[in-house]
Parts: C-alpha cells; structure tokens; sequence
C-alpha cells in the first residue's frame, strides 16, 4: 500500500501543468514522505490539492496575497487533518484569488488560472486553482472554499463536481472573508470521489427526493442588497485595519472592495433573516432545490485581466447571478455537469446525501 501510494503521488505531481497557474507552491518531497506514513483509510494514499487559503502545516501558505508570501503555518486545518487521517496525500497548494475574494479567476501577484479545456479562459475564482488541479487530471479531489459560489463557478467552469459544505461556522485553520457565509468544500472529478471525501456510503432510493426545479416547480425570493452590506462589513473587520495600513500590499480589486460599513448592518442582518424565512416557505413541500450556476461561459482571460485593470467588476457580475444565495442561506450546495450544462442543487443542512442522489440523476440523463 506505500509503495502504490508513492506511486500515485508521483504520477500526480507529475501531470503537473506549471503553465496552467493551478499552483502556488508544490512540494513534492513532503508529498513524499507523508505518502510514505499515509494510514489506512478511505482515502488510503489518495493524492490531494488544498487552496492556499487552507493551512498545510511546514507548508508555505499564501493566502493568494503578497502579504503572506513567505507565511508557513505550524498547524494544518482540521478540515484537511481529518482527510489526512484517511490517507489522503496533500500534493500542494492550489492557486486563487487573493484572500479569495472574487471569482475572475485572476490574480495579480500569482498569476491567473487557466481553464484546462480552454486556455483562453480562466477556471474562475476564487478556488480556480483546485478546480484546474481536477479538470486538467493532476488529482480527482481538491479542497476549496465558497463564500459566494467560489467551489461551484470553478467546478462549473471546468466541468467537474463542486461541493459547497453547510456554512455559518467556523473555519479554523482558514484566512476568514465573510464568516457568515464562508464554507468550506470540495472539487472532484466525479460523484462517487466526492461521495468518497465526504464519507457518504448509502444515497437515498431514486424517486424519494422531492427536487423542484426553481423557476419552473417554484418562485423563491431573490437574494436580498442587504445580504451585500453584511457581507462587506465582515470583510472590512477581517481586512479593515491591515488594508488601511498598508493598502499597497493588496491588489486594486480587493481595495477597491474593501469599505468601512456605510449602512446599518444590524439592520440588514434583519432583512436577510426575514428573507431566510421566506425561501423557506416558498421551497415548502420539496427536499432540494436545483437551479442554475452561471449564465454563460467560463471568464475569458482577457476579460477578467481587463476588469482588474480598469477597476470593472462585469466578469463578478455575471458570474455571481444564481450562487450566492446557498451562501446567505448557509445551505450545502452541489454544482455539477449535465448534458444541458451546469446546474447546482441546494438544500438545508443534512441534505447531503439527497444532493448527491439529485445531482447522480440529472447528470447521467441524455
């Protein structure tokens, strides 16, 4: 079992595309040693690419920012532990955006992401990186965050699986954005690797997951302008003093977005609660929602290079239509491709197993 653990660990590291930007740093000698030392598991000498926002202990941490180019954290995020603990193998840290906030999949200190099936497009954001690392066949699971749809726009993106974890918890061992609405998840190649991570072992029976189709089955309210004030007041707590510091030592897209509250937060808080409630009501009756992901294409290159150059936010705008809102409800959610392009399905916590059933479905229809 080492030795074919050393194996597929060396067969990953060395589908690695450096030209694609999917990482930031590769360390393939302790990708080595702990393939060496992987303990029996269900992910027994399974190699892995984690996001750099997540910390690999002894492994260099960047955040996608200049400010922790050089960061090495002592401890590994529990979330990555407990994979680990399977025997899962960390390969490297994957590329973003920096402090993962945006989902333009560029990045002007490390680079942009390229989408494996198309270099002329990025992978989006902000886990492009771990998207890449699946898409382009280095690995069949990566880990990633989603505060407002940064696992599911790069999974549909590159056509793979994209698993967004309830939300509205702490994330130890993760830089923060908005920690009301950050979540952790995954990136794989296939349902039965993320049914694999996430330890699922049974999917509900076909046909006993009530699934309405939004806009179709069901009007659910539109996400709140409140939810945007909540969540730019938490990112100027998490950023507010440093950027105000030393705002040169972060890209202009994010100082561009990082502002002091403007509005009465308290009360926004509010107006989203009571617009939890309502999505609720209206989704009475169904287990899961599925709904779209993006409208169009992965971002051109060019695009999402001329948005950050001239201070524009088109690429952000489209892209975050349809998948913030799991975010402000703190629901799971799970994108993945189908022959009529990607769609995401969402339900409340606990929902997991329906997900993955609902999404096997619709996937596998001509």
């Amino acid at each position: 079992m080492e030795d074919d653990g050393k194996r597929r660990v060396v067969e990953a590291l060395d589908r690695i595309d450096p030209s694609l930007g999917a990482f930031i740093t590769v360390d393939a000698d302790a990708a080595l040693r702990q393939a060496a030392r992987a303990p029996a598991g269900r992910l027994s000498g399974v190699p892995i690419a984690v996001k750099d926002i997540v910390d690999v202990a002894g492994t260099r941490t960047t955040y996608g920012s200049a400010r922790f180019a050089d960061h090495v954290p002592k401890r590994t995020a529990p979330a990555v532990a407990a994979l680990c603990a399977e025997g899962a193998v960390v390969i490297g840290k994957t590329n973003l955006q920096e402090f993962a906030c945006g989902v333009t999949g560029y990045n002007p200190h490390y680079g942009p992401t390229l989408n494996p099936a198309d270099r002329s497009r990025t992978a989006a954001g902000s886990s492009g990186g771990s998207a890449a690392a699946v898409a382009s066949g280095v690995c069949r699971i990566a880990v990633g965050t989603d505060t407002s749809g940064s696992v599911r726009l790069p999974a549909a993106s590159c056509g793979i699986w994209g698993f967004k974890c309830a939300g509205g918890t702490a994330l130890p061992g993760v830089h923060p954005l908005a920690p009301s609405f950050d979540s952790l998840g995954f990136l794989t190649a296939g349902p039965d690797d993320l049914a694999l991570v996430l330890g699922i072992t049974e999917l509900p029976a076909p046909g006993t997951v009530r699934a309405g189709f939004a806009g179709v089955d069901l009007e659910v309210p539109d996400l709140p302008a409140e939810h945007w004030t909540v969540f730019a007041a938490e990112t100027w707590q998490v950023h507010g003093r440093a950027v105000t510091d030393d705002p040169g030592s972060y890209g202009a897209d994010v100082r561009a977005r990082l502002r002091p509250p403007q509005e009465d937060v308290a009360a926004a808080r509010r107006v989203e609660a009571a617009w939890r409630r309502r999505y609720a009501e209206a989704v009475r009756g169904y287990d899961v929602v599925v709904d779209l992901v993006l409208d169009g294409a992965a971002p051109l290159l060019a695009d999402a290079v001329r948005d950050y150059e001239r201070g524009e936010s088109l690429v952000r705008r489209r892209l975050i239509r349809h998948t913030p809102v799991a975010n402000g409800l703190g629901w799971p959610a799970l994108a993945f491709p189908t022959a009529e392009g990607p769609r995401q399905v969402l339900g409340p916590p606990g929902s997991e197993a329906a997900l993955l059933a609902v999404a096997r479905e619709l996937s596998a229809r001509d």
